[in-house]
């Protein structure tokens, strides 16, 4: 890579670590579209129809394309699902998490080489610090979050890269899941053992966030074709048309995005039988230019803000 890019990727990686926004913005309001822990417990149709017409007026009539890399995706992926394990938080907070990385990535652009993945750490740990504080009872302080033997971020840094975030989302983190449709789907399927219907889906869903960025698709799309997933039965378009059919809302369209849905995880869950995991460490090595020797990153606010200040000045 030339030195002009290198230089431009350093500018831009400076940007998760100075947030123009002061604290003082977390007292600002923020438009409370949705409660992102409300389920539905009930058959109730025109909760979920208005809930789709919510969701479709979001994010708009073209899907959301993602522009992170395959391999720091992943990086973020493995850190959120592994520490999510770790505090015991919901499947849904992940999954919240990861939507706000690939939402984030979408609206901002950061320039990353291989050897950078410290930037992809510190947006992983503030995008799920975030989810957290919308979805847990029980939050962990930013210091409680793992660190390893590669990069330590100090609180003020991450609270930062957390504002940046929330600048950049517009405040607007409650966002419509999967899981606010679950348990529609899993009455309108009429499957068995729904308890054990849900944790299938939801676990299912979360592994198969290393494969597709589901901001690609409305949210009803993918818990419809998720719990279509877990019943274990291959589908045709026709038979999904009939299990949705008594659905009022439910149209051909419909229908076409969530066959399209199920069969690409299908085709991926055949795949995923049939080649053996990638080996991908989570924390990764980080080298010095020119070095083969590890170095651990600490990143404290009071000793680089000044730095980073001066390089965003030059942008």
């Amino acid at each position: 890579m030339t030195e002009p890019n290198r230089e431009r990727d350093s500018l831009a990686l400076s940007n998760l670590l100075l947030c123009h926004e002061s604290e003082s913005s977390l007292n600002e309001s923020e438009d409370q579209e949705l409660d992102a822990s409300t389920t539905t417990t009930i058959d109730d149709d025109e909760f979920i129809a208005d809930l789709v017409r919510k969701e479709n007026q979001r994010i708009g009539e073209e899907p959301i394309k993602t522009t992170s890399s395959d391999f720091h995706r992943l990086l973020a992926i493995d850190w959120i699902l592994t520490t999510r394990s770790r505090f015991d938080f919901q499947h849904q907070t992940a999954y919240i998490a990861i939507s706000y990385f690939d939402l984030f990535l979408k609206k901002r652009f950061i320039g990353l080489q291989r050897d950078e993945t410290w930037a992809i750490r510190l947006l992983s740990v503030a995008c799920l610090s975030l989810a957290a504080k919308m979805e847990e009872r029980n939050v962990p302080g930013l210091s409680q979050y793992p660190q390893d033997q590669d990069f330590v971020f100090k609180p003020n840094v991450i609270r930062k890269t957390e504002l940046m975030i929330l600048s950049t989302l517009d405040w607007k983190m409650n966002i419509v899941t999967p899981f606010h449709y679950f348990n529609y789907f899993v009455t309108k399927t009429q499957l068995n053992q729904s308890s054990l219907v849900l944790l299938r889906s939801s676990e299912s869903l979360l592994a198969l966030t290393k494969e597709i960025s589901f901001t690609d698709y409305r949210q009803f799309v993918v818990a419809a074709a998720t719990t279509l997933l877990v019943s274990d039965v291959k589908l045709t378009r026709e038979e999904i048309g009939n299990k949705f059919g008594s659905i009022s809302w439910w149209t051909s369209n419909e229908n076409d995005n969530v066959y399209s849905c199920y069969k690409r995880m299908l085709e991926i869950e055949e795949k995923k039988h049939m080649t053996p995991p990638p080996n991908l460490a989570v924390s990764g090595d980080v080298k010095p230019s020119g070095s083969g020797a590890k170095r651990r990153l600490s990143f404290d606010d009071d000793t680089d803000q000044t730095s980073a200040s001066k390089r965003m000045r030059r942008l």
